[in-house]
């Protein structure tokens, strides 16, 4: 998966392009060398760091609970969908994070729960979504276990993070 601020590679190589062009006497490998450069600095810049993911998912996380717990089957399968295209966000931005084999973890982990997510909110079953919700959270719970970060304890929300988002579904 490409992250959307790659767009800004092309025109800043182009940039740099343009710029090399207008130097005297630049070879090709000094000019490939500083293209590089500018897209790794680009990639650093543009690209969300793990923290900064697994607090959306988190946010994503609590909105579906509330969206579920309401039966608003509609916003609980655009969370459900935005949690997973978050998921498959961090397995190719951050495969692996400090020795932890992030991608591996999180989709042995939770891509069953994921699935379960989908078939409860799909059929409109409560019961269904609440144990596919559970579920979920234990797997995100045994991820930070099996990374070293176990202090990091998900848990069924007690209020809503969004008070701007209703969750009681248009009747």
């Amino acid at each position: 998966m490409t992250s959307p601020s790659f767009k800004f590679l092309v025109p800043a190589s182009l940039l740099m392009v343009g710029m090399a062009a207008c130097e005297p006497a630049v070879d090709e490998a000094t000019l490939n060398a500083r293209l590089a450069e500018v897209q790794a600095d680009l990639e650093d810049r543009f690209t969300p760091g793990l923290h900064t993911l697994m607090v959306d998912l988190g946010v994503r996380h609590a909105n579906l609970w509330f969206a579920g717990e309401a039966e608003n089957w509609p916003l609980a399968d655009y969370m459900v969908h935005e949690l997973e295209e978050l998921v498959e966000e961090i397995e190719a931005l951050h495969p692996t994070y400090r020795e932890v084999r992030v991608a591996e973890l999180i989709g042995e982990m939770t891509h069953p729960a994921i699935e379960a997510l989908e078939d409860a909110v799909d059929a409109g079953d409560l019961a269904a979504f609440q144990r596919a919700y559970d579920d979920l959270t234990v797997a995100c719970n045994a991820c930070h276990i099996a990374s070293d970060k176990a202090a990091l304890v998900m848990q069924r929300p007690t209020a809503p993070m969004s008070t701007n988002l209703r969750f009681t579904p248009e009747r």
